[in-house]
């Protein structure tokens, strides 16, 4: 719950399976600029979360993915399967400016492969707003290993 008393808004989407992260980006005048695949996948998820009525999140947000495999004829998952971090790479782009203003409030991510393939895949994602004290991993005991010095 936030200050208010009220619960943090969770998104919930289904979208569809990822572009290739290999067919996301392009190089133009050299800049890596999005491919027309990459739009209309981005276009794509902005109607969705559009139609479900979304609004881009204002504070920090955690993610997570599952990559719903895409089913055979015969409803076994396909052999041939997007990588689950260009999955996230893909995902977390689209996402910009749709759940989130800027990928920088993206404070935690959780992403896992799905067991039930569906025809054509598919990409499960929730954003769920945190709460401030919720963004400091420090504050939450975890043990971070790294150089000596480091103030995390």
């Amino acid at each position: 719950m936030d200050a208010t008393g009220k619960g943090m808004r969770v998104m919930r989407l289904i979208l569809p399976y990822p572009v290739s992260a290999n067919r996301y980006w392009r190089i133009w005048r050299n800049r890596a600029v999005r491919s027309a695949q990459a739009e209309a996948y981005r276009e794509t998820v902005r109607r969705i979360a559009q139609e479900a009525g979304e609004m881009p999140s204002e504070g920090s947000v955690a993610v997570r993915l599952r990559l719903i495999p895409k089913a055979n004829k015969d409803g076994s998952a396909s052999k041939t399967v997007i990588d689950l971090d260009n999955a996230l790479k893909v995902a977390l782009d689209a996402l910009q400016g749709i759940a989130y203003h800027n990928d920088r409030q993206v404070r935690r991510i959780a992403a896992e492969y799905g067991s039930e393939p569906k025809q054509g895949g598919g990409l499960a994602v929730e954003i769920e707003e945190l709460e401030m004290e919720q963004t400091d991993a420090a504050g939450e005991g975890w043990d971070f290993i790294g150089q000596d010095g480091w103030d995390v």
